[in-house]
């Protein structure tokens, strides 16, 4: 079973270390994400891309998707706090993505294949909610135990996140590195 993040870490992942690393701003430069698009956020955990995937999508709607209540909780803080009307938070289980067969445009996982003990399961539950052309985008870590990231049993390569994503029905799109430790795959449905 993989590691999940204990909601009590939740002020970690929102880090101004966390955010320096993660550019929200380098992240969204790098998906195909419409005003107007219905996009998930699979895996929000206290909403780093939540806020601003429901920011650009204005005219659209972002499903910030936990298995912690704490965590939708702290996204729905967050989204309060900066009157964003556009995020519908939505409690999950681990083994199924609640969202409805061709609900969405797009969809963010970051880090949560290498954080669930079933993501070929995952992925597929992800690309049956996206709509024809969808895209979904994967981020992960490059390497094993680097700087709080997954064991090496947990961890998800890139060659297996490719492999995963095409054995549920997805094309790769493109690649980018997103920084020393991470890299995101968009790919479409």
């Amino acid at each position: 079973m993989a590691k999940k993040y204990d909601p009590a870490v939740k002020e970690a992942l929102l880090s101004r270390e966390r955010a320096d690393l993660l550019d929200t701003h380098r992240v969204m430069s790098f998906l195909p994400l419409m005003p107007y698009q219905e996009v998930a956020d699979v895996g929000c955990g206290p909403g780093h891309f939540t806020i601003p995937l429901a920011k650009f999508a204005f005219d659209g709607r972002v499903y910030a998707l936990d298995v912690h209540q704490e965590m939708l909780d702290s996204v729905r803080e967050a989204a309060d706090r900066v009157r964003l009307t556009n995020v519908e938070t939505v409690l999950s289980r681990e083994r199924k993505v609640i969202l409805k067969d061709e609900s969405v445009d797009g969809a963010m996982a970051a880090f949560l294949l290498s954080d669930t003990s079933m993501p070929a399961k995952l992925l597929k539950d992800v690309h049956g909610a996206l709509r024809t052309g969808g895209w979904l985008a994967i981020i992960e870590w490059r390497q094993p135990d680097q700087d709080g990231g997954p064991s090496a049993k947990t961890q998800i390569s890139e060659d297996k996140a490719r492999k995963l994503a095409a054995d549920a029905g997805f094309r790769l799109a493109s690649r980018y590195d997103v920084n020393h430790l991470h890299y995101m795959l968009v790919f479409r449905a």
